[in-house]
């Protein structure tokens, strides 16, 4: 009997996941969602278990490493991440001597953060890896179509940005 009720659970996992790829053929809404989960799910377990930092964490370091220093409010919105997770992983980083914080009085009493020369040399090592990470993701694509995909979900981006609907 359990070799039976092993069965119709497989079986019943099989039709799940083909009900979910036949909404991801019939909506591309889905599609997009489910492999932006999927790249979330094994980003996260990567740096989690290579460089010891979160999702969010590895956002803020890459933003930091790209613009000098931003206050929370700013790098929060250039690494699109909610204020109080931004916040929360600054401390993490700072505690790792990755980011400085700086109060400040000259933009209002905002505190700006900076990668520390330690955090400058994590963020590249972690870019590096990066890149590596993406080009194993897209080693079967031709460049063209890798770039043709980067224009389209640039263009959903903006799509969403200026989208007329509500919710």
């Amino acid at each position: 009997m359990p070799a039976t009720k092993k069965f119709e659970r497989e079986k019943a996992s099989d039709e799940r996941s083909r009900s979910a790829g036949m909404l991801a053929r019939e909506h591309v809404a889905v599609l997009v969602s489910t492999l932006g989960m999927r790249l979330n799910r094994g980003a996260t377990a990567y740096y989690r278990a290579a460089w010891n930092i979160g999702i969010v964490e590895w956002r803020l370091l890459m933003t930091l490493k790209s613009i000098e220093s931003l206050n929370v409010s700013e790098l929060s919105d250039a690494a699109d991440v909610d204020k109080a997770a931004a916040s929360r992983s600054l401390a993490i980083l700072a505690d790792r001597g990755l980011i400085s914080i700086e109060q400040t009085r000259s933009r209002g009493r905002a505190a700006i953060a900076k990668l520390t020369g330690e955090g400058r040399d994590f963020a590249t090592r972690m870019a590096e890896a990066s890149r590596k990470r993406e080009a194993r993701l897209f080693k079967d694509f031709p460049i063209a179509d890798k770039k043709q995909l980067s224009q389209l979900l640039l263009q959903l981006s903006n799509a969403l940005d200026h989208a007329d609907w509500e919710h």
